[in-house]
């Protein structure tokens, strides 16, 4: 299974559009670190991972008590969401493409 998740990231680094957006899921999370860091290091990287990708509602220790902050978060959560699903869609059509040129090379090899 780690084999055909890798050879699907090796499909969609291939496509011109998959490095930008996983430079603005770095720059996504680097932005949110920075800002959370304001807490420490650690509890900034985890509430930024958290809060993108949802779990932070799981963990009621993740509270945020500066105005500013929760507009922020707001931001955050709805870009990096987005950002999030795009490299799954991507990543998931890579695999799909990994699959199908497997499948192929195991017709043709059936068939010589």
């Amino acid at each position: 299974m780690l084999k055909r998740v890798a050879r699907a990231f090796r499909y969609a680094a291939l496509e011109a559009e998959f490095a930008p957006v996983v430079g603005a899921a770095a720059l996504l999370l680097t932005s949110g670190t920075l800002t959370y860091m304001l807490l420490s290091l650690v509890d900034a990287l985890y509430f930024a991972v958290a809060t993108v990708t949802t779990t932070s509602v799981s963990d009621p220790d993740l509270v945020l008590e500066d105005d500013w902050m929760e507009l922020f978060t707001i931001f955050y959560q709805l870009i990096g969401i987005g950002i999030l699903v795009e490299i799954v869609r991507r990543l998931g059509a890579a695999f799909v493409l990994a699959r199908q040129e497997e499948a192929a090379a195991k017709r043709a090899a059936r068939q010589s």
